[in-house]
């Protein structure tokens, strides 16, 4: 029996299509597991649920293809899946406009003091003058990765400002009126605002760190809305205390899969991150309704060719 093995949400689209393809679908369990057999598994469909390494995927004989709902690869051994025929896919288009949209709502919040003056209201408090807000279109933001993520927040920051620098080790030619490619020093010298938009590996783990920070010629915003580890948490917090970072856009944290545990922990560095001047959100970037459609027509389209 040829099953598919269900790990993230889909359409209904997608789930049709599947059907008409003649799998059936399983659901796993909190641990990954269910009542059916591995060896009828040939595809699993996944977002960042299932850590599908070597050993893991060395339970499934018979696996065909792996999708994965969203972008980047870091869960999945990819060398093992080469080794063993094993076609793999993503889909971050479907998740490029959310999470740009994303990655804005959080800055326009952070310039103009939105979440902290209605935070205040919600607590019986009416302050204007400390809130006074700072106009995007005064800001050079740099961009860091000019994949489908990195491109779409560029294009929405065009309605806001016309400095825009962009730099991608792996790209090039890709400029134009409104966009300037540039090297990462330039980026560094002019940027007041710096957002990354990188996959996480080993070239990428802690790209925001100290050294990078007092390479920052201006006092900067951080955002991050790609994997927490691109940027070190300790950097993070050390500018924001020193003032090299006036403040920071968080989507995504290092300490993020134990954080529940780590709320609880009055003296870490999660709770003194919370004293600065940040917003934090759980890692819902890429999480619209809307992209869930997008992600599951691109896999599907990528499935049939």
């Amino acid at each position: 029996m040829n099953q598919v093995l269900l790990a993230a949400n889909i359409s209904t689209a997608f789930r049709n299509f599947l059907e008409e393809k003649h799998f059936e679908i399983v659901v796993p369990d909190a641990n990954g597991n269910g009542p059916w057999s591995k060896h009828d598994i040939m595809g699993i469909i996944t977002s960042n649920k299932l850590i599908l390494d070597a050993d893991a995927l060395q339970k499934f004989p018979n696996l065909k293809w792996i999708a994965r709902l969203g972008s980047g690869m870091e869960s999945i051994d990819t060398a093992y899946c080469d080794a063993h025929q094993i076609k793999y896919y993503s889909s971050p288009a479907g998740i490029a406009n959310s999470v740009a949209e994303h990655a804005m709502g959080m800055l326009l919040s952070l310039l103009h003091n939105i979440h902290s003056s209605n935070n205040e209201i919600q607590n019986g408090q009416w302050i204007r003058e400390p809130n006074r807000g700072m106009e995007l279109e005064n800001f050079t933001v740099g961009i860091i990765g000019y994949g489908h993520t990195g491109a779409c927040f560029a294009q929405k920051l065009c309605a806001f400002t016309e400095s825009i620098l962009v730099y991608d080790k792996y790209k090039s030619q890709f400029g134009n009126d409104s966009i300037q490619e540039c090297d990462l020093e330039t980026l560094q010298k002019h940027a007041d605002i710096i957002s990354f938009h990188v996959p996480l590996n080993a070239e990428t783990k802690h790209y925001y760190n100290e050294d990078f920070s007092l390479k920052m010629n201006k006092n900067h915003i951080l955002i991050n809305t790609s994997r927490g580890a691109v940027a070190d948490t300790v950097a993070i917090l050390e500018g924001l205390q020193s003032g090299k970072i006036i403040g920071a856009c968080l989507d995504v944290l290092e300490e993020e899969k134990s954080i529940h545990q780590l709320f609880q922990n009055e003296n870490h560095i999660i709770k003194q991150l919370l004293k600065q001047h940040v917003i934090l959100t759980p890692h819902i970037a890429g999480y619209s309704h809307n992209a869930i459609e997008k992600m599951s027509e691109e896999l599907m389209q990528q499935l049939i060719s």
